[in-house]
């Protein structure tokens, strides 16, 4: 199987087991859901979808060197995912500050699709397979590297951005040390942990962003309420949801979805808003080997970026006060 990954080039996959899982039936669902969720339809370069970036953290894993079981891992581990991403965790509020809605249905779901049998075929233990925790390479806490962290960075860099030639000076300068990734040069380590904060703050956090997703959780809401969508929808994909929202004839879903086009201009007022709405915390403080083999972290080394990163932990916990200017 021959891929053409807008941050890794062309890959060859070879692996059965890949193959038959990347054509499954979970796995095709996701190129129906797109990462940004509401703002696809608002803000430019949001054109990432789950299925890309499932097959580009296994791509990244394989070009790590992990094991085939981590690149199983990798390549699932987005199954979960709802319809528009992480909307669903401000449709229900306790999730809405770690975006892990879907984690809790990971097993769930998994276990109920062909993707026990496509492992067993293999050879694969499902059990080892499903537990994050046997894989330190693909998920780790913040503020460490990990390959999912890894690669929805650099795919919404270069969605957003355009490719550069900093992206290679990233992509080959992240290592396996002691069971985890790290970099191996402090000054690349700096430029990405930088480009990290820049990307949350122009991006992820962005006051828009985080109006479009609390306009459309309000949506998906209410049509829970009205019983227009059940919670089993939200396992489709975006296309379907936004339909049956569409759909509703209810005119105060229609209004939400009235706000969400590019002409929409919110700003950013703790003193006159029409909701406070916060996001999840995102930032990396990376580990980067030295040349003489000790290992720093980019804060204690930086002192600037330690100030940006007190400022962006600020800036993030005091969330956003957005005021609808017009649509």
């Amino acid at each position: 199987m021959e891929i053409n990954d807008r941050v890794y080039g062309k890959i060859t996959i070879n692996e059965p087991v890949l193959i038959e899982l990347i054509n499954s039936k979970p796995i095709q669902r996701l190129k129906g859901i797109n990462q940004a969720g509401a703002s696809q339809y608002v803000i430019k370069g949001k054109t990432v979808t789950r299925y890309e970036h499932s097959l580009g953290v296994m791509i990244l894993l394989k070009k790590l060197g992990a094991t085939i079981e981590e690149q199983i891992a990798g390549l699932l581990h987005d199954i979960p995912h709802t319809a528009f991403s992480h909307v669903i965790d401000f449709v229900f509020k306790k999730h809405q500050h770690n975006h892990d809605f879907h984690e809790k249905f990971h097993e769930k779901i998994i276990l109920q699709s062909e993707i026990p049998q496509i492992l067993e075929k293999f050879g694969f233990d499902i059990n080892n397979i499903i537990d994050e925790n046997n894989f330190p390479l693909l998920e780790k806490e913040l503020p460490d590297l990990c390959a999912d962290r890894i690669d929805y960075t650099l795919r919404d860099i270069t969605a957003s951005y355009g490719f550069s030639k900093k992206m290679n000076d990233y992509i080959s300068s992240f290592i396996i040390h002691n069971n985890e990734i790290i970099i191996n040069n402090e000054q690349i380590a700096k430029m990405f942990a930088e480009d990290y904060l820049k990307t949350d703050q122009e991006k992820w956090s962005h006051p828009l962003e985080v109006a479009l997703f609390q306009i459309l959780a309000d949506a998906i809401r209410i049509a829970l309420d009205e019983k227009i969508i059940i919670e089993k929808d939200l396992f489709e994909d975006d296309l379907f949801v936004y339909t049956k929202l569409k759909e509703s004839k209810n005119q105060q879903i229609l209004e939400k979805l009235k706000m969400i086009n590019p002409n929409l201009k919110i700003i950013d007022d703790p003193n006159d808003f029409d909701f406070h709405s916060r996001n999840k915390l995102r930032y990396i403080n990376p580990k980067y080997l030295n040349p003489d083999k000790s290992i720093n972290r980019v804060a204690d080394k930086f002192k600037d970026f330690a100030d940006k990163l007190a400022k962006h932990k600020e800036w993030v916990k005091k969330g956003n006060f957005v005021k609808i200017v017009s649509y």
